[in-house]
């Protein structure tokens, strides 16, 4: 299974969550404590397992896009 690339948003510790989320698969990108939210990637079979951690408010599958260059013509 490919991993996919997820945002977690905590309540709580973020750090300490972070920890919880490496224990249960997740591979950690970033955590960012002061808006409550870590970034990373993990097996997509596992992903609503992390729902149930403590400390967890919600996972969201992250979502990508991609615009023209500036100098591209009006598409």
């Amino acid at each position: 299974m490919e991993d996919e690339k997820i945002t977690v948003t905590v309540s709580g510790d973020a750090d300490a969550v972070a920890q919880e989320l490496r224990a249960a698969g997740m591979s950690v990108d970033q955590v960012l404590g002061a808006a409550g939210v870590v970034t990373g990637s993990v097996a997509a079979g596992k992903r609503a397992s992390l729902a149930d951690l403590s400390g967890v408010a919600s996972v969201e599958a992250e979502h990508t896009f991609q615009i023209a260059p500036p100098d591209a013509e009006v598409q």
